[in-house]
């Protein structure tokens, strides 16, 4: 295989490892937790409810990572956000559920179960009763949950219309105040946020370094079509300057295509001169060969 060869397949490489990396469960894991964060925070208004997203939490001695804390005087909602492809299925009760694609079966944690996890640890840390907590699990991207759908399972159209469901006011104002305190005097900087950080600035970087390929290996090819748009702008601004196949006239042209010439069959004489009047110093024969032309005078 030829060097040139080799260096156009190049680009290839960071587009393989860019289609791994959007292929991966972290992105895909991303793209859900985008969704939700962005459905939370246009259609829900912030004079009421107050939203927190990929927070870390002190737990028995440990950690835990939310996806989304809703609070208000209507309940906490507790939200964790999933994006799987494909046919779901699972029950409350199953430790493990089943994502069906054209790629085969796979099986993950139940999202019921770990999220019930996050709500008692949320539950200790704010000190009110489980009954003010709303766990909500919302899939995104999937084509079907088998029913029957497990309780707090939700799509990701119905999740706003669920929180505003819940009308009663189950909290005062002073726990609503305090429990939005405590989560923002209890929030971590954590390894799990370090992590969210790093997985997107690789994200840019690799559709950078992948751009940057792209160009590197077909530079003179767009550097022959931006010339040629900016060539075509030239000539749309200013046609004089150019032949009817596109070549440029050079100067000499220009200037002499300014010219008024005249000439004698008779006399044999031949005078040319500038759009100011004065006269131009140019060759008897040339000066005949301008005032021949169609768009100029002939004696």
């Amino acid at each position: 295989m030829n060097i040139a060869l080799t260096s156009h397949l190049l680009w290839l490489l960071p587009l393989a490892v860019l289609i791994a990396y959007i292929g991966s469960p972290r992105f895909l894991g991303t793209i859900g937790y985008a969704r939700t964060r962005r459905l939370l925070q246009s259609g829900l208004p912030r004079t009421q409810y107050t939203s927190f997203h990929g927070v870390c939490l002190p737990a028995s001695g440990g950690t835990l990572f939310y996806h989304h804390i809703v609070v208000s005087r209507f309940g906490i909602f507790v939200i964790d956000s999933l994006y799987k492809p494909g046919l779901l299925s699972g029950t409350a009760a199953q430790a493990r559920w089943t994502q069906t694609r054209w790629l085969g079966r796979a099986r993950f944690d139940n999202p019921v179960h770990e999220n019930f996890l996050r709500v008692q640890a949320l539950e200790r840390l704010l000190g009110l009763p489980l009954s003010r907590f709303m766990p909500m699990v919302v899939f995104s991207g999937h084509k079907q949950i088998k029913p029957p759908v497990p309780a707090g399972v939700f799509t990701a159209h119905q999740l706003i219309p669920h929180i505003r469901r819940h009308s009663q006011h189950v909290l005062s104002e002073e726990q609503t105040r305090a429990a939005v305190l405590k989560i923002q005097a209890s929030e971590l900087k954590n390894a799990q946020a370090g992590r969210l950080f790093r997985w997107r600035a690789l994200r840019l970087a690799l559709l950078l370094v992948w751009c940057l390929a792209v160009y590197a290996i077909y530079q003179q090819p767009l550097q022959r079509w931006a010339a040629e748009l900016q060539h075509q702008a030239d000539m749309r601004m200013a046609p004089e300057r150019y032949y009817p196949d596109g070549t440029e006239k050079t100067a000499r042209e220009r200037w002499e295509e300014s010219l008024v010439c005249a000439s004698s069959a008779d006399t044999g004489r031949c005078a040319c001169y500038q759009p100011d009047g004065q006269r131009a110093q140019i060759e008897p024969a040339r000066c005949v060969e301008l005032s021949l032309r169609g768009s100029v005078l002939t004696q």
